[in-house]
């Protein structure tokens, strides 16, 4: 860790959100608190002009340009190793549509230096929805003893709270706890990448805690938008298949690394939505 004030380097992937992008960078640099801020956006080939308008408004964000096929997960996971290979004190992951509040990462590594241990702490930062305040992503508890892809949010309280896995919209990653964990998984293309993080570095020992509060807002993607609300067995089918439905390889890879004995249960447990909708 440095010994002067705090090096925070954001870490972001987008795809044709330029006003929503931009909007959550200039938040992120409007940061209340005596902080060194960076920031890493990867933009998986846009069109809608978001890598030129980063440049306008904020020229110090370093921006790497993907060819539209990396996704979510893909996305991070190249810009969390080109900040890592910068070095930080802190490294925070942020969905481009989330908009911290002023003193979200003061509250942030507030409650990281009020946990710090030997093996790293990562904060997870709640996100609550802009028109009616209710909890929207954040840290999650494990809802089942035998289904390892089982969780639900956890209501933040005063004092942060363990969790075991983790919405990646807004997370505060220390030093030790990025070295300790290394990357984010590539196996995995959209979604499960931060669960897995999360996941994997409390099994190491991290301390992988909900912060105190809430500390932006994020709006819940749209009803309609999950496989398992297609009308037709076909459609569910191939939704599930798709990169931002339930991959079968990707799901099972999941369950096998973290469910345990009874993971090919949960494996066929999980498309029983695909008969039955």
């Amino acid at each position: 860790m440095s010994t002067g004030r705090p090096t925070v380097c954001a870490v972001l992937t987008a795809f044709n959100r330029r006003e929503q992008t931009v909007r959550s960078l200039k938040a992120f640099f409007a940061q209340v608190g005596d902080l060194d801020l960076r920031a890493v956006l990867m933009d998986d080939g846009s069109s809608d002009g978001t890598t030129e308008a980063v440049h306008r408004v904020l020229p110090s964000v370093t921006v790497l340009n993907g060819d539209g096929s990396l996704f979510w997960n893909g996305g991070m996971a190249a810009a969390y190793d080109a900040a890592r290979s910068m070095s930080a004190d802190y490294y925070l992951w942020l969905n481009d549509d989330t908009v911290l509040d002023a003193d979200a990462l003061q509250r942030l590594i507030g409650d990281a230096e009020s946990l710090r241990g030997a093996q790293g702490v990562i904060v997870v930062g709640s996100a609550r929805d802009p028109v009616t305040a209710h909890l929207t992503y954040g840290g999650l508890r494990a809802t089942s003893s035998w289904h390892a892809g089982k969780f639900s949010l956890i209501e933040p309280g005063l004092r942060p709270i363990p969790c075991a896995a983790m919405n990646g919209n807004i997370v505060l990653v220390d030093q030790t706890a990025a070295e300790l964990t290394g990357g984010i998984d590539t196996r995995f293309t959209h979604s499960m990448g931060d669960y897995d993080y999360a996941l994997s570095a409390n099994r190491l020992g991290v301390q992988v805690v909900v912060g105190s509060g809430s500390f932006g807002v994020c709006p819940r993607n749209p009803e309609g938008s999950s496989w398992t609300e297609q009308s037709s067995i076909r459609d569910r089918y191939q939704q599930a298949r798709s990169p931002k439905g339930l991959p079968p390889s990707e799901w099972a890879y999941f369950l096998r690394k973290h469910g345990g004995l009874l993971w090919p249960l949960a494996w066929l447990f999980s498309y029983r939505r695909i008969l039955t909708g």
